[in-house]
């Protein structure tokens, strides 16, 4: 079985006081590289959310977002008595100062800066975290799932377009034997084209000719690249993480294509060999996509 870089997964729950949601969002990349958007009361625990990311998901950048609520935590007001003390001395001794009345009322010293604090109460840490974990671990679940489905789905493209390849080197494999021909009679056309009226050894020519074949043929390249087809076939068989595995052999493949492009220059060739470098150059666009 394959498995995509890229899935999406969301997780949720609560309790009578508070309520958790997890979204997990992961596309390709190299290594494991995750990226969290975490409310205050749980940064402490980013080691442990790194450590049940880590046990579900292999490669990808990975980035979670949790957010917690709490509808009923309410607010704790504070009244701070000592800047409330320092604004009733001063006030006094101004209105005492001016002769003005001393009477104050609780509203208006209510009201005065910092006098009045509310600050919102948030649930704890151990309250809040058995509900991260869970909700964490749905969203996972979730993203593991499509995970799967989408590598299902690049299996299938992978499969097909190896197939593409494997046509392409039949017809490679079938004009083999005319490309040498058409070499051959070429070097002969050049010959007599150069030698004019001199006479030029046969055994000359032939060696001329042994020397162009060996050059020319491609039977070497054909026979690797079918077995780097295998290669590649039992690897999206055997499935897990396999994306590094096939890079390589697309690589050598495009390698092979390349090398019978130069020996068939200016052949019939040269058409399937660009074939075979569009459809590996592809593969190797979607492998990197995979586990």
């Amino acid at each position: 079985m394959l498995i995509s870089m890229t899935g999406f997964g969301q997780g949720e729950a609560t309790s009578a006081t508070s309520s958790v949601t997890v979204e997990v969002r992961s596309v390709n990349h190299r290594f494991l590289d995750l990226a969290f958007k975490l409310p205050r009361v749980i940064q402490n625990r980013e080691a442990d959310i790194k450590d049940i990311v880590r046990a579900k998901l292999a490669r990808g950048r990975v980035s979670i977002t949790i957010n917690i609520e709490s509808p009923s935590s309410g607010r704790a007001i504070t009244i701070n008595e000592q800047v409330l003390e320092t604004y009733l001395a001063q006030l006094r001794a101004f209105a005492k100062k001016h002769s003005l009345d001393e009477r104050l009322s609780m509203d208006t010293l209510m009201q005065l800066p910092e006098v009045v604090t509310a600050k919102e109460l948030e649930p704890g840490e151990e309250e809040v975290w058995p509900l991260v974990e869970k909700s964490l671990n749905a969203a996972l679940v979730s993203c593991s799932k499509m995970r799967v489905e989408e590598g299902r789905a690049l299996e299938k493209d992978l499969v097909q377009r190896m197939q593409i390849i494997d046509r392409t080197v039949s017809a490679i494999e079938k004009l083999s034997p005319e490309v040498a021909k058409q070499q051959v009679d070429a070097l002969r056309k050049r010959v007599a084209q150069l030698a004019g009226d001199v006479q030029v050894s046969e055994d000359r020519i032939a060696a001329e000719i042994v020397m162009l074949a060996d050059k020319t043929d491609f039977t070497e390249e054909i026979t690797r690249l079918r077995s780097h087809e295998a290669q590649f076939n039992r690897a999206i068989k055997d499935g897990g993480e396999v994306s590094k595995k096939l890079t390589y052999i697309l690589q050598e493949m495009h390698r092979e294509a390349s090398t019978i492009g130069a020996k068939a220059s200016g052949s019939e060739v040269i058409q399937h060999v660009v074939v075979l470098k569009e459809e590996t150059e592809k593969l190797r666009e979607q492998v990197q996509n995979l586990e």
